[in-house]
């Protein structure tokens, strides 16, 4: 078998895998055995081939890690969203407990010792899994 064609097969085994990851590293791979396959097609040895693959690979990484660091983060924003809403502790000791929020329950820690439980509580922060909670100020009128 040429070697253009086995370049060509690997390129699409690793695009197809891509499509199942979505971190976009293996289609930089993909990309970079493509090319190798182009070059090999072209009539160039395997020397050249295998640093075509490898320069293609290395510079579209470093571009795909400097994109998804000057990209937004969507989890950030997930987070983001629970700031300000409003929940009703369910139970609580100690400045830890849980409340009922879109449907699921969740651990909850006070963000300080003046947090009243008995009243709806403002959601402050995120921690993981767990909602940071705080007294719901009121808006003066």
């Amino acid at each position: 078998m040429q070697a253009y064609l086995l370049w060509w097969i690997l390129a699409a085994v690793l695009v197809g895998i891509e499509l199942t990851s979505g971190t976009f590293y293996l289609l930089v791979y993909g990309v970079a055995a493509a090319a190798a396959g182009m070059v090999a097609w072209l009539g160039a040895g395997l020397l050249v081939q295998l640093l075509t693959a490898s320069v293609i690979a290395v510079l579209g990484t470093l571009a795909l890690r400097h994109w998804k660091r000057n990209t937004d983060h969507p989890e950030s924003n997930v987070q983001d969203m629970d700031i300000g809403k409003t929940v009703q502790v369910e139970s609580w000791q100690d400045g830890r407990g849980q409340v009922k929020y879109r449907g699921a329950v969740w651990d909850a820690e006070a963000e300080s010792t003046s947090v009243d439980s008995s009243r709806e509580l403002i959601i402050r922060a995120v921690k993981g899994n767990t909602l940071i909670l705080g007294n719901l100020e009121t808006v003066p009128q």
